[in-house]
C-alpha cells in the first residue's frame, strides 16, 4: 500500500515537469529575431506550423534537444509528410534553428 501511494505521489509531483517539457518550445521574441537576423513574422509562421503539424504523427521533438544538423536532415522529410510548401518548410527550419539557439543559449557569431 505504501508503494502504491508513493507511486501516485511521485506521479503527481512529476506532472508539472511534464508540462514544462511539453511547453519547451520557445516563443518567438524580438530578441530571437534580432539574434538570428530573421523576421519575427517568419519565425512566428515557422513556430505556428511546427506547433500545428509536428505532433500529428509523433511527439514533438523540442528544438533544444537536437543539433542543427538533425533539423537540416529531418525537416525536409517531415515537411513532405505534412504537405508543407517550400516556403513553409523553410520557415519551420529557420524557427527550429533559432529556437535551438535560444534553448541552448548559444551565442551567434558576429
Amino acid at each position: 500500500m505504501k508503494t502504491y501511494i508513493l507511486g501516485i505521489a511521485s506521479g503527481i509531483l512529476l506532472l508539472p515537469a511534464c508540462r514544462t517539457q511539453s511547453g519547451g518550445v520557445p516563443e518567438v521574441t524580438p530578441a530571437m529575431a534580432a539574434r538570428t537576423d530573421v523576421s519575427e513574422v517568419r519565425l512566428q509562421n515557422g513556430r505556428d506550423l511546427y506547433m500545428s503539424n509536428c505532433n500529428r504523427c509523433h511527439e514533438r521533438v523540442l528544438p533544444g534537444t537536437e543539433d542543427p544538423e538533425f533539423w537540416r536532415e529531418v525537416v525536409p522529410h517531415m515537411a513532405k509528410n505534412a504537405r508543407l510548401d517550400p516556403s513553409q518548410e523553410s520557415d519551420v527550419l529557420v524557427y527550429l534553428m533559432a529556437a535551438h539557439l535560444v534553448a541552448r543559449n548559444v551565442k551567434v557569431p558576429d
